[in-house]
């Protein structure tokens, strides 16, 4: 199995860091308008954490060094 590299943890940690951008402004926008959104806020965080806690470990050294520093 090929591990990431930098060039692919780059373009995953963009994704992750993302996705968890929009899942906040979805629950933000939700209490505005009085509804409780489907998916809570923190139960993407939790996803998210075991998904990044997938990637590292099929990331290489290098480039998990690289994301842990410039994230």
């Amino acid at each position: 199995m090929v591990k990431f590299n930098i060039q692919d943890r780059i373009i995953l940690d963009d994704a992750l860091d993302s996705f968890l951008k929009e899942a906040k402004k979805h629950e933000e926008n939700a209490k505005l308008i009085d509804e409780r959104p489907i998916i809570t806020y923190t139960y993407w965080q939790q996803m998210m954490k075991e998904v990044q806690s997938k990637i590292d470990s099929m990331t290489t050294k290098k480039a998990l060094y690289h994301s842990k520093k410039y994230r």
